[in-house]
């Protein structure tokens, strides 16, 4: 089995498991990639095409990763792949989403969720801040780790 075989897999499977777009659990079985996904039924959300041992992701941002936040899971320097949100996309705690407050993009994860507001918290933080859920611009559907 080739490295670049491996790292595709493990990107394809971070990104599944970040989507939140899978009813999929782990199995255990391995899981042979088809050439194009569609992980949700009502609408494209997050849709990807392996060929010749390359994936290309449609509707995915890509935006590079700052400060301290969200360690250990995201570093300074990795890669994360943003898919945009959409009033009708499901939400849940422990997702990892995009969005703007004092004017500066942030990326945090959903530590709980409410009729108007949703609570957001780094990793690497003691206390959440109240979000807006029109505040949310994206989801992260991926990470490509600089190390």
């Amino acid at each position: 089995m080739s490295v670049s075989f491996v790292v595709i897999c493990s990107i394809l499977i971070i990104a599944i498991l970040l989507s939140g777009c899978s009813n999929n659990q782990i199995t255990g079985n391995t899981i042979v990639a088809p050439e194009s996904v569609v992980f949700s039924a009502e609408k494209e959300c997050c849709n990807y095409k392996l060929l010749d041992n390359s994936v290309t992701l449609e509707n995915v941002t890509v935006a590079k990763a700052l400060g301290s936040s969200m360690r250990p899971t995201i570093q300074t320097g990795d890669t994360m792949l943003i898919k945009p949100y959409s009033k009708d996309t499901p939400l849940r705690e422990g997702m990892i989403v995009s969005y703007k407050t004092g004017g500066q993009d942030q990326i945090h994860r959903i530590d709980g969720l409410y009729v108007d507001f949703f609570m957001a918290k780094g990793d690497n933080s003691e206390t959440a801040e109240k979000v807006l859920y029109s505040a949310i611009n994206g989801v992260v559907v991926g990470v490509l780790f600089n190390k």
